[in-house]
C-alpha cells in the first residue's frame, strides 16, 4: 500500500468520525397568542440553519422567512405523524440536553391577576424542570420571567440546547421509516 492509498482512507475515516461526534444545536421558539405571531429557529454551531416566523391559521401554519412564504397543513392523523411519532420515540433518549431556558413576559391590566398567573406558570414550569432533571441529570434550566402590571402582554420564549451525533439521527430516522413499513 502506498502513501497515496493510506491518504484516502482518511476520507471513510474523517467521514466516520464526523458523523459519530456529536452536534450542538440550539432550537429557540418563541410565541404572543395575543398577536398569533412567533419564531422558531435552529442554529448548528451558532450558524442559522432556518428562521421563520410562525402564525395558525385555523388548521394550517403560515412559515415566512425573507424569502418565501407557505402554508402547511397541521394533521396529526397522517401516515408522515405517525413515522414522526416513532422518531420521536427513537430518539428522545439519545439527545443530550444541556440547557432548557424559559422567558416569559405577562401583563393582564391586573396587578394581582398577573402576579397570581405569573405563580402559576412558575409553577408549571418548575415542575416540569423536576421531571427533566430525573431524566437529564446534567442539564441546566432556568426561568426567567417578567410581570407587566399596567398592559396586556403575554409573550413566552423557549431556548433549548442540545446535543446529538449524525449517526443517531440516522438511525432512528431508518427504524422509524423500517418500523412503519412493517407495520402496515
Amino acid at each position: 500500500m502506498n502513501v497515496r492509498d493510506s491518504l484516502l482512507l482518511l476520507i471513510p475515516a474523517f467521514v466516520i468520525v464526523l458523523i459519530s461526534f456529536p452536534v450542538g444545536c440550539e432550537v429557540r421558539a418563541s410565541y404572543n397568542p395575543l398577536y398569533n405571531k412567533g419564531v422558531v429557529a435552529l442554529f448548528v454551531f451558532s450558524k442559522k440553519i432556518f428562521y421563520y416566523l410562525v402564525s395558525f391559521h385555523g388548521k394550517t401554519i403560515m412559515l415566512e422567512n425573507e424569502k418565501e412564504t407557505k402554508f402547511q397543513e397541521i394533521n396529526l392523523q397522517g401516515e408522515d405523524f405517525e413515522v414522526l411519532k416513532v422518531f420521536g420515540g427513537e430518539i428522545k433518549d439519545k439527545i443530550k440536553l444541556s440547557k432548557f431556558y424559559v422567558f416569559y413576559n405577562i401583563g393582564t391590566s391586573d396587578a394581582f391577576s398577573s402576579a397570581m398567573l405569573c405563580g402559576v406558570i412558575n409553577q408549571i414550569c418548575i415542575h416540569l424542570f423536576l421531571f427533566l432533571k430525573s431524566k437529564k441529570p446534567t442539564a441546566s434550566f432556568c426561568v426567567y420571567d417578567t410581570i407587566s402590571f399596567n398592559g396586556e402582554v403575554f409573550e413566552i420564549v423557549f431556548r433549548i440546547k442540545i446535543s446529538i451525533s449524525l449517526l443517531d439521527v440516522l438511525y432512528s430516522l431508518v427504524y422509524a421509516f423500517f418500523k412503519k413499513k412493517c407495520i402496515i
